[in-house]
């Protein structure tokens, strides 16, 4: 994998410079324990290593640092590894440490994904975390919960002919235009949750006819992703789905669930409102997917909090601001009880 490298590289550095009271691994995916005071609670800090940019050779100007991952989410790395490596005991005077680096988070179903293979192999010491702060970019704000994610693919079969005589045949596509305008007008649709809003969105994001110059296509397909707000189950939203297409396309149209995942439920405690509070930033809604949800659900609260930049993420040239850096680094060295 892609993340080998680096993982080998901050386990070096992690285990030399930071020397954790316990380490665990699965595959290129790790945990690093800092519990000097079994009497305090546990803080997590969450990040994976893959990136979806191809590898440049990092540079500096104008006060940002370019290079792959840079927003999404290098920076959040860094500042978690930098601070354990010069400054821990900052943080252990307050906390317990549970670090969690790990790989395949990007474009990767859930169950290849490295933090879900963390939580099947070491369940007990994921779920002893009481409040995780996960370094996905939010240009310093702390955005809560995350939306879930449905992908269906959508056929519809014509009958395919010449296209000398369209007669012949049935196009696919012109089949389809009621459901293509039906997405097309769908607003989005806000749910407040926790006094924060969340949007309900859904869009065609590929689309694809049967081949052919001289064809009338007799397929076409799509894929229809659905994002949705914590309040909504997998199945809820598949039935929302289901039904949009079936009362736009009576017949002749095939609904294929092609990649599923829950929402992130935000989940609130004592300490995990202590920590918000100690950070003093903004607070918003998630409006993407993140592995907050996978936390949620072992029970652990957890949020979004990370320097890099959500409208940086995944560009070629991607990059994070220096003194959005800095100013992270001292909300995370400055947290406190």
């Amino acid at each position: 994998y892609h993340e080998e490298a680096c993982a080998q590289f901050l386990y070096q550095k992690l285990t030399t410079e930071a020397q954790p009271t316990a380490h665990y691994q699965y595959g290129h995916s790790h945990i690093y324990e800092f519990h000097h005071d079994k009497t305090k609670p546990v803080l997590g800090l969450v990040g994976h290593l893959d990136v979806v940019p191809k590898h440049f050779e990092p540079y500096e100007k104008d006060m940002n640092i370019h290079g792959a991952g840079a927003s999404d989410m290098k920076a959040g790395v860094a500042a978690f590894v930098h601070i354990l490596t010069t400054e821990q005991q900052t943080l252990c005077n307050h906390f317990n440490i549970t670090l969690i680096l790990y790989s395949k988070e990007e474009q990767t179903p859930i169950t290849e994904n490295g933090l879900y293979e963390l939580i099947q192999e070491y369940p007990d010491i994921i779920k002893k975390i009481d409040c995780a702060i996960v370094g996905e970019p939010t240009d310093n704000t702390i955005q809560l919960g995350c939306v879930g994610s449905l992908h269906v693919t959508v056929s519809v079969k014509g009958k395919a002919a010449h296209s000398a005589r369209p007669w012949n045949g049935e196009n696919a596509l012109y089949k389809a235009l009621p459901l293509i305008q039906t997405i097309a007008e769908q607003k989005p649709l806000a749910q407040t949750i926790a006094g924060l809003e969340f949007l309900d969105v859904i869009s065609i994001t590929e689309s694809e006819s049967e081949a052919g110059r001289t064809t009338i296509p007799g397929t076409w397909t799509c894929n229809l992703n659905y994002r949705f707000a914590p309040n909504k189950t997998e199945a809820e939203a598949l039935t929302y789905v289901t039904n949009l297409v079936k009362k736009s396309i009576k017949n002749d149209v095939k609904i294929t669930v092609k990649d599923s995942v829950y929402a992130g439920n935000i989940i609130e405690t004592a300490f995990s409102k202590q920590i918000i509070q100690s950070l003093n930033c903004k607070i918003a809604a998630k409006q993407a997917w993140t592995d907050v949800a996978q936390l949620a659900k072992c029970g652990v609260p957890a949020f979004n909090f990370g320097p890099g930049h959500q409208a940086q993420a995944h560009q070629d040239n991607e990059c994070v601001s220096v003194t959005y850096c800095e100013e992270y680094l001292a909300k995370i060295r400055n947290l406190k009880l």
